[in-house]
């Protein structure tokens, strides 16, 4: 057992469900809020198991992320059986990132990024969005549009 002094350091049931935001995704996915100890990181694990568009405006932020893609089967993250499209850049510059195989995707702090799209899922596929912040917010390329405070933070 473990003493008062350090339990709470432990989460028990961290998952959470994401279908309001994105319908297609019907799975508890689990989340991580590094606000619970003022850190700054948080992390969203979703498993992707058909096609969907997730985030469709181009946005910024003022922090780093990784965005994760690898297989749902934990003894196989070597093989990947889909393809996801990833749009970096600003308008008119942008440029699209077609992954087909496992891997991940630095996000520095001020570029502009998405669509993202789950093209094809032959295979459940993992998604994980790790961030360096502790609160997460989404700067629309278009000034005109509103920051957007991220569904984890709600």
């Amino acid at each position: 057992m473990i003493s008062e002094k350090h339990a709470k350091y432990y989460r028990t049931k961290p998952y959470r469900d994401f279908s309001s935001h994105y319908p297609t995704l019907t799975l508890p996915a689990f989340n991580i809020l590094g606000r619970d100890w003022n850190s700054n990181f948080n992390m969203d694990w979703f498993c992707v198991t058909e096609p969907f568009l997730m985030i469709t405006e181009p946005h910024t932020h003022e922090f780093d992320q990784y965005l994760v893609f690898q297989n749902a089967d934990a003894t196989k993250v070597d093989e990947f059986d889909a393809e996801v499209w990833l749009h970096l850049g600003p308008k008119g510059e942008q440029e699209k990132l077609v992954i087909k195989e496992a891997g991940y995707v630095y996000i520095p702090a001020g570029l502009v990024h998405t669509p993202l799209e789950f093209v094809k899922i032959n295979k459940p596929i993992v998604f994980m969005d790790i961030t360096l912040t502790a609160k997460y917010l989404r700067k629309p390329e278009d000034p005109s549009k509103p920051t957007v405070t991220y569904r984890s933070q709600q």
